[in-house]
């Protein structure tokens, strides 16, 4: 296959989405700054692992809320009127900024019991800014989705540029003057103030400044249920770093976050392709069957080679790209690349499209379960690794809950949506490839 066709097939899938392209810059800012801290800037990985903590912290209190109210914002704001919307995004904004408030006060407050009960640390004498960084940061993670929600797919993208160029400044800039890492968070602080200064300016743009108790109870009513799904279904990476900053040494918190990552176009294209094949399957499913296998099979001809090709030179590109600190940050992160097996699968969007969506806060449940049970008695035999192993086992699981499920009440075959002989044998080469990367580790 030339270079060109998988382009063309990457160009298909991605659909050249601005939402999408906004999400590759920011995790690419986090990777810049992730390289700029270790490799450029040379600090020691004791300071990252401080840095990585208190942003963790941080999201901890607020990522499920904050995507709950993104995606109630998407469902939510057509189904009132035009006159209605403006109303819409400023009780929206409301609400994000109470649970803010509610979020930044309780770390402010329990920041004692959470270092000394979750982590290693017995003080962080600036943690409390990350308060700050909450409280103006969280409400203004609408903007995007504003931007979408009016079409504005250009802006979307120059505002990416814009913000996240800034958030670079803001972490090397003093870096470069010598600051400490309190003098970092008081310019992230500095940055999550231009963000919502940003979101105001579009709030007196498209918003209208009216209270409305009905808007605000039916928008608590639908993303109530959203907000322990997201818990739920992304709380194993919570659950992973508290784990880690319990069980580890400091140092090693840093060393598990920049490795404890699956290869980004893996998770930003496949959900591309969830969330276009949803609605199609609701028009036609046989269609969106069709369409989801033939997708899927155009993926896996680049998609697994490039993370085969990662995994092969990971324990070498991880010195090189931050320091040699960083060695064992491959082989959790050949661990994590063992997700893709499971990320390909969609049982998901004929969930959807029939409107189970329950199952999946029941699975998203028993995930969490195994993958905290496992991590314990992982992390015992394999250390930081058993925790890399103990979230691959548990996505899986989730996987095939979902397609037990979709086969038995739903009578959809896995052959009608997925070319499994194709599956196997990409699987079966990528974990062989895995256990003899992983095999230098006992050499």
């Amino acid at each position: 296959m030339t270079a060109v066709r998988i382009w063309d097939q990457f160009q298909q899938v991605f659909s050249l989405n601005a939402l999408q392209f906004y999400q590759v810059i920011r995790i690419s800012t986090t990777l810049l700054i992730g390289i700029g801290l270790a490799k450029i800037f040379g600090v020691s990985t004791a300071d990252i692992a401080l840095y990585e903590i208190v942003l963790f912290l941080g999201n901890a209190l607020s990522f499920f809320w904050i995507s709950a109210g993104q995606k109630g914002l998407l469902s939510l704001y057509p189904t009132y009127t035009q006159q209605e919307q403006g109303k819409v995004i400023f009780n929206f904004f409301l609400l994000l900024l109470g649970a803010a408030l509610i979020a930044a006060v309780g770390l402010y407050v329990s920041q004692s019991f959470l270092l000394k009960n979750l982590t290693q640390y017995q003080e962080i004498e600036f943690l409390y800014l990350i308060s700050w960084y909450i409280l103006f940061n969280a409400p203004a993670q609408l903007i995007e989705y504003i931007y979408v929600l009016k079409k504005q797919s250009q802006a979307l993208i120059q505002y990416g540029w814009i913000i996240h160029g800034i958030q670079l400044l803001a972490v090397f800039i003093p870096i470069y003057l010598g600051w400490n890492l309190k003098g970092v968070f008081l310019c992230l602080v500095g940055w999550s103030l231009i963000k919502m200064s940003w979101l105001i300016g579009l709030l007196i743009r498209y918003g209208e400044a009216k209270l409305d108790n009905d808007i605000l109870n039916k928008i608590l009513l639908f993303i109530a249920p959203l907000c322990l799904h997201m818990l739920l279904g992304s709380g194993m990476e919570y659950v992973d770093g508290f784990l880690v900053a319990r069980y580890f040494e400091e140092e090693q918190f840093a060393i598990f976050r920049y490795g404890a990552r699956e290869l980004p176009f893996v998770s930003i294209l496949i959900g591309a392709l969830a969330a276009t094949m949803i609605p199609l399957a609701v028009e036609n499913e046989k269609e969106a069957r069709s369409q989801i296998k033939q997708q899927i099979r155009r993926l896996s001809y680049w998609m697994y080679p490039l993370t085969i090709l990662l995994m092969i030179l990971s324990p070498y590109l991880f010195p090189l790209v931050y320091n040699d600190s960083f060695q064992p940050s491959a082989y959790i992160f050949n661990s994590y690349l063992l997700i893709i097996s499971s990320r390909i699968l969609l049982p998901q969007v004929f969930l959807y499209s029939r409107q189970h969506t329950h199952i999946l806060v029941v699975s998203a449940f028993f995930e969490l379960l195994l993958n905290l049970g496992l991590s314990l008695w992982l992390l015992k035999i394999y250390g930081l690794l058993g925790i890399a192993y103990a979230t691959v086992i548990a996505y899986l699981f989730n996987k095939i809950l979902l397609l037990v499920y979709i086969w038995k009440r739903l009578d959809i075959n896995i052959n009608e949506y997925l070319d499994w002989r194709m599956y196997i044998v990409c699987n079966g080469i990528l974990t062989v490839v895995f256990w003899w990367t992983m095999s230098s580790i006992s050499n």
